[in-house]
């Protein structure tokens, strides 16, 4: 082991750890990788969560993806038409693509993955990808069987030109489908599997740079090796990788330590521990951590001046050095940075102090609004209720310290739930304030813009104008239009930080732990999945 870390773990982990290490790392040029779980599907259609996700990326490609500098770049596909209307997409395919066992990659492969998508048999948690982050054609009835699949708005006219119907223009929408759920899909490798797709490697086929050779449900260890029918097979020069699940981060560490293990996500104390480390790296993830306030069923929350109060009583600073630490991000925005580029080329949420006037730390400005608001209020104090999920406690317990402590006659009780009680509250506007994060699923500003317009649930802001902008954010006149796209989406979040429409708290960093030998891992902007074509490894 190497000195880092050793003392530590010596100690504590030991015994249990070294039995869960592989062989050394330095054995061959494949790179090994450790995943916190075993994914819950590698169906690329079906996965949801962020470990799946990591997985199917090894193994699929879409029509676009991010390279290494986290630019959006045409995949498999080699040009996109878009109409005049922003309503037709028609990816024209390169030539000659194949899947991993040589036989071609058609269109048709996109058509019937996007039909599976939709189907209601398939029941999928991805569909909202073509129902509500875009609207495809009849995605809504087809997923709701009030449709045939084959009305679904994607067809194939030949082999090499895929199209989308869109019912409403969505600006974003190469940079949805660079997500593996618009990966293609084989119709008669899929029948041919019978009920047993995606539930072993011989039961996937490979549209990406590797395949999936030993996978099992629930098993510890999948590996994949290079794929000979990759389109730019020669541009890949990591021969394999293996993922290696394990649960417990220490012990990952001691893997990491003991070099059997290249890459490994650390979190929490161990961050904290690897501090200063110069193989310790932080990649942005596209997510706001934030407290909602019911400005519909709350009377003191109706009140700006009350709202301005609570976001400048919040040392933000403080909980995020001294509470949070490496990896987290103080927020007073609605939109973190290192996430979506603009027209001209620069970060949209480049100016992090852009909103500091109605939302940066000042506990004199604070006072003075929470007083002017509970004069408005005809009251002398205001007690709120705080729901959160139950592993945000000491967080949520330090927000109300500092907020009590800065603002005389505030009482908020602190009120603890599952994470399904949490979504049922704010789907239903049960609450006061409600503490959550949310992660964008593709890299646009209205992943973010869209939370808060009044038809995504009920309860906490509710503002016919701010709903106006976002709903001409997606319309046509924007089309072709990037710079006033960009400044109708700016003009949507001064909106929401004039209104104090929330109180912006973090964003939250993937941390790793990468050895020096290992070059060019990188992430998409969402920070969810991985970048595998500027991979290397020096083998020592």
């Amino acid at each position: 082991m190497k000195k880092r870390y050793s003392v530590f773990f010596i100690c504590l982990f030991l015994a249990a750890v070294l039995s869960g290490c592989g062989k050394s790392r330095n054995e061959n040029k494949e790179i090994s990788i450790t995943i916190p779980s075993t994914p819950d599907t590698v169906d690329p259609q079906l996965v949801a969560e962020t470990n799946s996700v990591f997985v199917a990326d090894c193994f699929t490609s879409t029509l676009y993806e991010y390279n290494e500098n986290r630019e959006l770049v045409p995949c498999l596909a080699q040009s996109c038409d878009i109409s005049d209307d922003g309503l037709t997409y028609t990816f024209h395919l390169k030539k000659g693509l194949k899947w991993s066992d040589g036989r071609p990659l058609t269109a048709e492969d996109f058509v019937f993955a996007l039909q599976r998508l939709a189907d209601p048999d398939t029941g999928s948690n991805s569909v909202y990808f073509i129902t509500d982050c875009c609207s495809i054609k009849n995605a809504k009835e087809v997923s709701l069987g009030t449709k045939p699949v084959n009305e679904l708005g994607v067809s194939s006219p030949d082999d090499d030109t895929f199209v989308v119907e869109l019912t409403q223009p969505c600006p974003y929408f190469c940079a949805l489908v660079s997500a593996v759920t618009f990966s293609p899909c084989n119709e008669d490798f899929y029948h041919s599997t019978g009920k047993n797709y995606a539930n072993s490697a011989e039961n996937l086929l490979s549209s990406g740079p590797y395949i999936i050779d030993r996978y099992e449900p629930l098993a510890m260890q999948i590996h994949f090796k290079k794929n000979p029918y990759y389109m730019d097979a020669d541009k890949i020069t990591i021969p394999g990788i293996n993922l290696q699940v394990v649960a417990n981060q220490q012990q990952a560490l001691m893997c990491y330590e003991s070099d059997t293990v290249d890459i490994i996500s650390i979190s929490g104390e161990l961050v904290e521990l690897a501090e200063g480390d110069p193989e310790l790296f932080v990649f942005p993830q596209a997510s706001l951590f934030f407290f909602e306030l019911n400005q519909i069923n709350c009377p003191a929350l109706m009140n700006r001046n009350i709202r301005m109060a609570l976001n400048k009583s919040l040392d933000r600073e403080d909980l995020v050095n001294n509470l949070l630490k490496s990896g987290y991000t103080s927020m007073t925005r609605a939109i973190p940075s290192d996430f979506y580029i603009q027209g001209d080329g620069t970060d949209f949420a480049e100016d992090r102090e852009r909103y500091d006037e109605y939302m940066a730390y000042d506990t004199v400005k604070a006072q003075k609004l929470w007083e002017q608001g509970l004069s408005e209020l005809g009251v002398s104090r205001v007690s709120l209720t705080m729901i959160y999920n139950s592993s945000q406690s000491s967080f949520c317990e330090a927000v109300k310290a500092q907020m009590e402590k800065n603002l005389p006659g505030l009482d908020i009780e602190l009120k603890p739930v599952q994470g399904k009680e949490l979504i049922q509250r704010r789907m239903s506007g049960n609450y006061d304030m409600l503490f959550l994060g949310w992660v964008a699923d593709y890299a646009d500003p209205t992943a973010f813009l869209d939370q808060f317009i009044s038809s995504a649930h009920d309860g906490e802001y509710n503002n016919p104008e701010y709903d106006k902008i976002c709903e001409r954010i997606q319309g046509v006149e924007f089309v072709g239009n990037t710079a006033a796209r960009d400044d109708m989406m700016h003009k949507a979040e001064d909106m929401l930080m004039e209104d104090a429409a929330l109180i912006p708290v973090f964003t939250k960093g993937n941390t790793f732990l990468i050895h020096d030998d290992i070059k060019g891992f990188q992430q998409p902007p969402t920070g969810i999945g991985l970048v595998l074509r500027s991979l290397s490894k020096e083998v020592k």
